[in-house]
């Protein structure tokens, strides 16, 4: 009886996970965790979602002081809805002081997510992970 009952619960979480392809993502945070500070002056960084043209912000996030230690989570501003699988963005690292340190590129087809906590992306520059919620 309880291998039924197990089976019967896993048959019905992998369905409504299977139906996660036309719900949106919520990205309610972007933890940095490592990014090439390499001689640059104390600033505050914060991060830039655009769009994958590159040049229209969709959001962005509070500051955090350079010299603390990584890895640090922003608070995304607005929280930002995204279709899965239906378009990438791009997140940018930016100074106040320097201005543009990097960039990565969220491809959402790499993703097969059934129970999406967390997303880690990386990039020569920086390195990521989104954390958000299903809508």
């Amino acid at each position: 009886m309880r291998i039924k009952l197990l089976f019967i619960l896993t048959l019905l979480f992998t369905c409504i996970a299977c139906d996660k392809e036309h719900k949106a993502f919520t990205v309610k945070t972007i933890q940095l965790n490592h990014y090439k500070p390499h001689g640059l002056p104390k600033q505050l960084l914060y991060l830039k979602v655009l769009e994958n043209d590159g040049t229209t912000v969709l959001a962005e996030t509070d500051q955090y002081p350079s010299e603390y230690t990584l890895p640090a989570r922003f608070i995304v501003h607005p929280q930002l809805s995204l279709p899965l699988y239906a378009q990438n963005f791009t997140i940018q690292l930016w100074g106040d002081v320097t201005g543009f340190l990097g960039e990565c590129e969220v491809n959402m087809h790499n993703y097969k997510i059934i129970f999406p906590i967390e997303m880690e992306v990386d990039s020569e520059e920086l390195g990521i992970s989104l954390s958000g919620s299903w809508q």
